[in-house]
């Protein structure tokens, strides 16, 4: 898991986004760090950087817009 979370922060920090100081429960969005389209990019970047894929299509994305809800996801799968 701590893999992840350094991955997903290395991500944010190579797009210039601070969230060193961000509570990790809290929406990227809704507290005005990121756009929605900027954060589907990062979603992209995550992807490709873990070798994953995130079911765009049946996922709730309101549960991953968080860096523990992301997180959390990633482990899952």
């Amino acid at each position: 898991m701590d893999t992840i979370r350094q991955t997903i922060k290395d991500i944010f920090t190579a797009n210039n986004i601070d969230i060193s100081n961000i509570d990790e429960n809290k929406s990227l969005i809704e507290s005005g760090i990121i756009d929605s389209m900027t954060y589907v990019n990062i979603l992209l970047e995550i992807e490709d950087s873990l070798n994953i894929e995130i079911d765009f299509e049946n996922i709730d994305l309101a549960s991953i817009v968080s860096i523990k809800g992301l997180c959390d996801y990633i482990n899952s799968l």
